[in-house]
């Protein structure tokens, strides 16, 4: 049965400070752009904490409620997501049903048999190999399964991850729940301080808007969250791990953006999707969340035993 969010003290503590975040944004949005309501709500800025706003409750409460609210949310991204990424590769549809079901049994390993987490890749690309090989199907083939192979390590495997933190880790939950709000901060600040101070471009050919300065805020936003949700830094963790962790965020959180970006701009799409108006699909929501959490998770762990 999922647990009551509200019998842990730690759910309000945390979510009255991302309220209190979520509420300085707008007025920092309001403050800056200085626009009337009707182009207020369509600024850029704006778009991506109204997002934030939507997703910030329901990754607040699943995470707070249990293993099964937690594994329906993972499971729905990993969904959506790789149906996104396969209408945006132009993937084949029997490609992107293995996609699909393999990504859900990697959610199931990860919760229920997690030691054999690190064989899903593997066997995914054998499976994969069996379907030009049967079926004699080989025109286009490589770049079906490489794709489908890339979209499973981009989407699947990290979300299974998601799944193994939260289970295996006594302190998962708050792991997690430090590293979605370190994530978004540091998407909102690389933005605003890319856009104030503005400068050399960090790979113009990738992603155009990109500065060097935006580095500057995703850095100062992992840093920002993380000091947000002290209060759910558990104790046995080390200060080198903390360190550690908090700028991997920064660092992953920027490499997923700019993962998403190569691919979108390959196949000439602005969005991964439609899901959410005005900004495009899960996956260009989540991108950064996907390669920061578990190079994150790794970062602690090797942080905390450099420190010993």
């Amino acid at each position: 049965m999922p647990a009551n969010p509200f019998a842990n003290e730690l759910f309000i503590q945390v979510v009255t400070r991302v309220s209190l975040l979520l509420l300085v944004g707008v007025l920092a949005v309001v403050a800056i752009e200085r626009k009337p309501w009707n182009e207020l709500r369509d600024a850029t800025l704006f778009l991506r904490i109204k997002s934030w706003a939507v997703i910030a409750p329901l990754f607040l409460v699943t995470l707070f409620s249990g293993g099964f609210p937690a594994f329906l949310l993972a499971a729905f991204i990993t969904l959506q997501a790789s149906a996104e990424y396969g209408r945006l590769v132009r993937m084949d549809r029997k490609y992107a049903v293995l996609l699909a079901v393999w990504a859900l049994v990697g959610l199931l390993v990860a919760a229920f048999v997690p030691r054999f987490l690190l064989l899903l890749p593997l066997a995914f690309f054998l499976l994969l190999t069996l379907m030009p090989i049967v079926s004699g199907r080989v025109e286009g083939a490589h770049r079906q399964v490489t794709a489908t192979l890339f979209g499973y390590i981009y989407i699947g495997l990290p979300m299974a991850y998601f799944v193994f933190i939260k289970g295996v880790e006594s302190w998962g939950r708050e792991f997690l729940l430090i590293v979605g709000v370190a994530v978004a901060l540091s998407d909102v600040l690389a933005f605003v301080v890319g856009s104030l101070l503005k400068g050399p471009k960090l790979a113009p050919k990738v992603s155009p808007g990109k500065t060097w300065a935006g580095v500057l805020g995703n850095v100062l936003g992992a840093v920002l969250g993380v000091l947000l949700l002290s209060i759910a830094i558990p104790a046995e963790w080390a200060g080198a791990g903390i360190v550690t962790m908090t700028l991997v965020i920064a660092i992953g959180a920027l490499w997923g953006d700019l993962t998403e970006s190569f691919v979108k701009r390959d196949f000439a799409v602005k969005d991964a999707g439609t899901l959410l108006p005005g900004f495009g699909g899960i996956l260009d929501r989540v991108d950064s969340f996907l390669l920061a959490m578990p190079l994150a998770y790794y970062g602690l762990l090797i942080g905390n035993r450099i420190a010993g």
